[in-house]
């Protein structure tokens, strides 16, 4: 795992304009050791807690239904980034100086749906998100990348009554994949491969730093809300697990080998096999970018609350979410129609 991890190191410490050979490039490994397994305590409960976080616990049997939008956003924290940019030597433009202080934001945008069951108190719903690529570059100077699917089902234990809570208990599925990219982390630069092709050059050109994220989470919560006539409260508790994550990153940019376009195919195996010769390993390489990944299965336990407001037919949701073992945190905004 350290040597895959240790190439996106060389690539990311040239394009910083630094001086890079290809050997002890160690504390460089261990800081994308640490991404890769600190994230995977953050990727499964982001992924569980975008869309579907309504404030009843439960929506009532058949007919009942809701349909609605969910936007918001989740962090990955500072503490899992600042690694990489001060072992790096990369520097965030100023207008990213927010990241330092809230962490690095990833999306959660989706469509979410909830049907009330038969015979039995449970509920059923379902959540797709995706960003239009019209729309990836124009959220904010990060760029976004964003897909999502997934449902769970509730059943009701305790049907609340003034100030008995309604508590449900639940479990349920999501699969998240997306990037986030940070512009111009560095200036054009010619990255040392001498060592492993030698007389060969290869050249970024101002790159984006981008984190790439793949999961695919089961999930178990517990969730009490008060039905106080216009206001629904909740609080609530969950627990996820990644079963087949994925997590890394890479420099989204022009490539050139030998002052050319990268296109060639010969030419990127040509450079894939001789890093995997001298023991290294690159997940994709072309004219538009250099990405490692690793995988980062792993557990997550978040704290969650908020409430609703009941407007006739419609209902406002506003959550927010703590992660007390990554300390990422997150809120969003619900609205939909509920019958």
């Amino acid at each position: 795992m350290k040597r895959v991890l240790i190439v996106f190191a060389i690539l990311l410490f040239a394009a910083a304009g630094l001086s890079a050979q290809i050997t002890d490039y160690d504390k460089f490994g261990d800081a994308f050791e640490d991404f890769a397994s600190e994230i995977a305590t953050t990727l499964p409960s982001t992924a569980a807690v975008s869309g579907l976080n309504w404030s009843p616990a439960y929506i009532g049997e058949f007919p009942h239904f809701g349909v609605g939008a969910s936007i918001g956003a989740f962090t990955i924290p500072y503490d899992f980034v600042q690694p990489l940019i001060t072992d790096l030597g990369i520097s965030l433009p100023s207008e990213f100086d927010y990241i330092e202080k809230w962490g690095m934001p990833i999306p959660a945008i989706a469509l979410d749906a909830r049907l009330g069951g038969f015979v039995l108190p449970f509920d059923v719903g379902v959540k797709v998100g995706y960003i239009p690529e019209e729309y990836r570059d124009k959220l904010t100077r990060i760029h976004a990348d964003y897909r999502l699917f997934g449902g769970d089902a509730r059943l009701r234990l305790i049907e609340g009554r003034g100030l008995l809570p309604t508590l449900s208990v639940g479990g349920g599925y999501t699969y998240l994949e997306g990037s986030v990219s940070v512009p111009d982390v560095a200036t054009s630069t010619e990255i040392n491969i001498d060592p492993i092709l030698p007389g060969h050059t290869l050249e970024v050109s101002s790159p984006d730093l981008t984190f790439n994220f793949q999961t695919n989470t089961l999930m178990g919560k517990a969730q009490a809300s008060w039905d106080l006539e216009i206001l629904i409260p909740h609080v609530g508790l969950g627990a996820a697990y990644g079963l087949k994550s994925n997590a890394g990153g890479g420099l989204t940019s022009q490539v050139l080998y030998d002052g050319a376009a990268l296109t060639d195919p010969a030419d990127i195996q040509a450079i894939k096999d001789a890093f995997a010769l001298a023991g290294y390993s690159i997940d994709e390489l072309d004219a538009t970018g250099i990405t490692i990944s690793e995988d980062a299965s792993g557990f997550s336990f978040w704290l969650y609350g908020g409430t609703a407001v009941k407007l006739v037919f419609l209902a406002i949701d506003l959550s927010a979410m703590y992660n007390p073992i990554s300390q990422a945190y997150g809120g969003a905004v619900n609205v939909r129609v509920q019958l």
